[in-house]
């Protein structure tokens, strides 16, 4: 059923209800203006610290269209959108032979993320994009696992290097299927064929660098990775940091950015240590000032202080790269305690309560030990449900800050799970 000559071939019901919906989903969303934000004339100006997949979108639109891109550039969010959300929705329907109410439900949640606040069709950013990568790339993955269509291997692969060289978020994506396709395989691994596939997996991370280094070799001259990842990451270890802390830096450049970001952090209190009260005060601190503690501290100054050491752009974006990457383990090391109780804190806010990530993490480990003795459809499909939401919570956390922006994509997978679950609780009440 997830393929594109099978979505809706037929006039039952569901199709045409489908359609209906889709109709009004679209007409709602199309006459209305779409959003620009910052990151949006970020990917418009190419900068060559945004990943290149949403820049060849937008500006390949913008080349063929003109001035019109932005509402086209919606309409290819609404049109890919619905049919990654018809092939997801009815390939797990038929997996898992959901019911009507079920459907209603999944559709509901897969399409949560178009409206407020998250708005990924009107928003001129990479979730319009990435979204319905990630969906098709669940929807074959699906395939090879459970329906054993190993010449999916291919849709995977472009899939996972289209969604990685859009938002970098998922790179753990691959691995985690090459993890579970060798839990099903176990002793015939090591069969030419089935060596093959999973090794594939497993260095899909090192293609999409490769393709990523490629990509800014060709248009900017540098053979090097997107300059934007340690940016990131250093913010929390930045926020949990002291002043004493320059000592660590030998480099003389690296000191003088550190102390610089610090300084500033300090005058806005926006250190850790500033923060009376319990790690979730002092993590609300950290999530509602992220921009102020990464875009607008360290890196809009690294960007500037290296320009005035010689580094001509883009040279000064790698070098405040590169001085982040040397920070970042030093100041974890230093403060590790309080650097790991806030990641956790971070994490707990993305799942919401305590609660929701133990029983997450619960159902990961239970699901694990049941497909280590069996590799049966519910069991497997928990495992690799709970493994894509826990590992992207650990990414965000430590990439950014936990917002629903970086988290709605696992939404419904964790209605799904519920789903299985209570499923499963009927049949055995009813037997």
């Amino acid at each position: 059923m997830s393929k594109l000559s099978t979505l809706l071939p037929k006039n039952t019901l569901e199709n045409r209800l489908l359609f209906l919906v889709f109709g009004v989903f679209f007409l709602f969303f199309i006459v209305q203006p779409p959003l620009y934000s910052p990151d949006t004339f970020s990917y418009l100006r190419a900068d060559i610290t945004r990943f290149p997949g949403y820049i060849i979108y937008l500006r390949g639109l913008r080349a063929i269209v003109g001035s019109s891109f932005d509402v086209v550039a919606v309409a290819g969010h609404l049109l890919m959108g619905f049919l990654a959300v018809v092939v997801i929705l009815k390939n797990v329907s038929q997996l898992f032979r959901l019911s009507w109410l079920a459907k209603g439900l999944l559709l509901g949640v897969l399409l949560f993320p178009y409206f407020k606040p998250i708005e990924v069709a009107l928003n001129l950013t990479s979730e319009g994009l990435a979204y319905p990568l990630y969906l098709f790339l669940i929807s074959c993955t699906i395939d090879f696992l459970f329906r054993d269509q190993s010449k999916k291997i291919v849709h995977i692969a472009i899939l996972y290097l289209a969604l990685v060289l859009t938002r970098g978020q998922f790179i753990i994506i691959g691995p985690i299927i090459g993890f579970l396709y060798a839990l099903k395989l176990k002793k015939r691994i090591f069969k030419p064929k089935a060596l093959f596939l999973v090794l594939t997996l497993f260095l899909l991370p090192i293609l999409s660098s490769f393709a990523d280094k490629t990509y800014r070799y060709i248009f900017y001259g540098y053979f090097k990775t997107t300059p934007y990842s340690y940016v990131n990451v250093v913010a929390l270890p930045l926020y949990v940091s002291e002043a004493t802390d320059g000592k660590i830096f030998e480099i003389k450049d690296i000191k003088a950015v550190y102390d610089h970001s610090h300084q500033k952090l300090d005058s806005l209190n926006l250190l850790s240590t500033e923060v009376q009260g319990s790690y979730k005060e002092k993590y609300m601190r950290f999530h509602y000032n992220f921009p102020k503690i990464c875009n607008q501290n360290i890196h809009d100054f690294g960007l500037t202080y290296y320009t005035s050491q010689g580094f001509t752009p883009p040279k000064n974006a790698f070098a405040i790269e590169d001085a982040c990457k040397t920070m970042t383990p030093k100041l974890i090391q230093a403060h590790f305690t309080e650097f790991l109780a806030l990641y956790y804190t971070s994490i707990v806010h993305g799942f919401k309560s305590v609660f929701i990530l133990f029983f997450v993490i619960a159902l990961s480990i239970l699901s694990l030990v049941r497909v280590l003795k069996r590799f049966g459809l519910n069991g497997a499909f928990v495992l690799m449900a709970t493994l894509f939401i826990i590992s992207n919570a650990m990414i965000v956390a430590i990439a950014s800050h936990s917002i629903m922006r970086y988290l709605f994509y696992n939404y419904f997978l964790g209605l799904l799970i519920l789903i299985i679950l209570l499923k499963k609780f009927i049949s055995r009440h009813e037997s």
